[in-house]
């Protein structure tokens, strides 16, 4: 059986927080994503408490209502029916 690239360290219904084992010939050894339901990346870093800082304040409602608005704007500011 091939080996995982990540490690599943924490897991809720929007998104979860991975880490990956990095070659040793790296000068960091262990690198942390969250990755939301949506499959976008929304933390890649080495640095595990802000990973786990941005996988705990995650909302993936948040973040559509944010979506929506900007398109909204983008719409309004640039498209004319």
């Amino acid at each position: 059986m091939q080996k995982k690239m990540f490690k599943i360290l924490e897991q809720k219904a929007d998104c979860v927080l991975l880490k990956k084992d990095l070659p040793l010939s790296e000068a960091h050894q262990v690198k942390y994503f969250v990755r939301d339901i949506e499959n976008d990346i929304i933390y890649s870093g080495y640095d595990y408490n802000q990973a786990e800082r941005v996988f705990n304040d995650y909302d993936i409602n948040k973040v559509r209502k944010e979506r929506k608005d900007v398109f909204l704007e983008w719409l309004n500011e640039f498209a004319e029916a």
